[in-house]
Order: C-alpha cells, then sequence, then structure tokens
C-alpha cells in the first residue's frame, strides 16, 4: 500500500525520468503526429494536396488549404488522423512576373483519417496543431526587398503556368507542436532566424466543372483554381542537455517541497 511518504518519492523519481526522456527521445508524438528527429531529413515537412485562390493586383489576398503527406520522407506519420492547413498571403507589389507577399499565416490541424476531402475545402478542421507566421526577409533576386513570400510566376499573375515557384521563411507562432518546431534555424540573411524555410510550385489547374472564371466563395473548390505543392525546412528543436538537467532538478524540487508539505500536514494531523 502506498504511503504518503512513498507517493512524494515516486512524484520526485517520475518528474526526473520524464525530464529525462525528454532529452534521449529522437520519436516525437504531438497529437498522434510522430516524426523521428535522428532522420537525416529531419525536419521536412511536405504537402500532398494544395490548392489556391488567384491573385492579380496589389492588396489581394492569396487564399490556400490542404494536406501534408509526409514528414521527413514518411508517409505514415499520422495514424488515424489527417494533418491539414490552410494559409493566407496579401500581395505586397507585382513587377514583371514577380510578385512579393506579405501578412503571411498558416493554421494546421489535427483530425480524423479520411475527413479531409481535397474537393472541399470546408473539410479543412480539428484540433489546432501548431501556427505560423511570415517572416520579413530579403530577396536580392526580386525588385521589391521586404516581403515574407516570393513567387516567380510563368504566364500570367492571375493564370500562372507550369513553372512557377514561391519560396519564403515562417516562424512558429503557437499550438501544441510550437515546443518542438520553434527552433530559430534558419538564417535569414539580416542577422536574424527563422524557424523553417518554405518552398512551393503551382500552375492554374482548376477542378472540373469549374470553369474559367474563380467563385468568390471560400468553401467552394471553384475558388480555388491552383493547384501545388510545397515544403517547409527546418529542424526540430530538441532541447539541450543541459537544459533538461535544470529542468529535471526543477521538477525534482518540486517533487521534494510537496512531500515536504505532506510531512509537515502528518505531524500537524
Amino acid at each position: 500500500m502506498f504511503t504518503k511518504k512513498s507517493l512524494g518519492v515516486a512524484l520526485v523519481a517520475a518528474l526526473a525520468l520524464g525530464a529525462s526522456g525528454v532529452a534521449s527521445a529522437t520519436i516525437v508524438n504531438v497529437d498522434g503526429v510522430t516524426w523521428n528527429t535522428a532522420s537525416p531529413f529531419d525536419l521536412t515537412i511536405q504537402s500532398l494536396n494544395l490548392r489556391e485562390t488567384s491573385v492579380s493586383g496589389v492588396g489581394d489576398v492569396l487564399h490556400g488549404y490542404g494536406q501534408i503527406g509526409s514528414i521527413n520522407g514518411n508517409n505514415n506519420f499520422c495514424m488515424g488522423c489527417d494533418l491539414t492547413f490552410t494559409f493566407q498571403y496579401t500581395v505586397a507589389n507585382i513587377t514583371g512576373n514577380q510578385v512579393a507577399f506579405d501578412n503571411g499565416s498558416f493554421q494546421f490541424y489535427v483530425q480524423g483519417a479520411g475527413t479531409f476531402s481535397f474537393g472541399n475545402p470546408g473539410s479543412v478542421g480539428g484540433t489546432p496543431w501548431v501556427t505560423l507566421s511570415g517572416h520579413t526577409a530579403p530577396n536580392t533576386a526580386f525588385v521589391y526587398p521586404d516581403g515574407q513570400l516570393y513567387a516567380l510566376v510563368s504566364g500570367t499573375v492571375s493564370h500562372p503556368t507550369s513553372g512557377s515557384t514561391g519560396t519564403g521563411l515562417v516562424d512558429v507562432t503557437g499550438g501544441p507542436a510550437a515546443f518542438w518546431l520553434n527552433s530559430n534555424s534558419v538564417p535569414d540573411g539580416i542577422g536574424g532566424f527563422a524557424d523553417f524555410s518554405l518552398n512551393s510550385s503551382f500552375l492554374t489547374f482548376p477542378a472540373r466543372g469549374c470553369g474559367s472564371t474563380p467563385t468568390t466563395n471560400l468553401d467552394n473548390i471553384c475558388s480555388y483554381p491552383i493547384e501545388g505543392n510545397g515544403s517547409l525546412v527546418g529542424r526540430t528543436a530538441v532541447p539541450e542537455p543541459g537544459e533538461i538537467g535544470l529542468l529535471g532538478l526543477g521538477l525534482g524540487f518540486l517533487g521534494f517541497l510537496i512531500q515536504r508539505r505532506r510531512k509537515q500536514a502528518d505531524r500537524k494531523a
């Protein structure tokens, strides 16, 4: 039978072991989404399905959604769930075939396996997993220097063709996965660091039956005439051993205080 004393000792041991487990873990699991931090590709998050709205002028807002297809090259990273996302950027400048965006944001969700439908934008949702925001950094190849996302378009801005690409940087801003993804591992070229580099390719490919003129209802697949894919590349933010040691010490001391208070309560009883 457990006594209050033994419970206190067990608490100290459990907290210390929990802290050391974080340091030695290579498999991370956040709400059912798993990946191996020891992978040579760590950390690479690639989309499977991505759809975007069309933009044509400064101030237009690019909306999009999609599904993650693999993490570190593993497509079985989310057993029993789908990892989906929505995003938006605002057009800041158009110069020829160069488009610069700012005010970028992403929201990732964990939802039941099979509940996401590529043809149904409204099917994205579930438990928030991580949020990202655009990171402003210069791209010397572009006329406009203050963007968060830079697109080089083949064809026209409103009707891009094969060969259109986008690059940018993003920061982790919140969500259950933020602890593992907020690595500050990607130099931004101006003395700072972002958490991920973003790379994408895209072209105009409306869904069958939508016609050539997009709708404006963001719950309608016909509002997303552009198809593409993308990847986020960074590093898993694994805590340093020294930080984990301090965490274990702090948790152990907390357990000691709880045990001491229980002893004092026993004497008074």
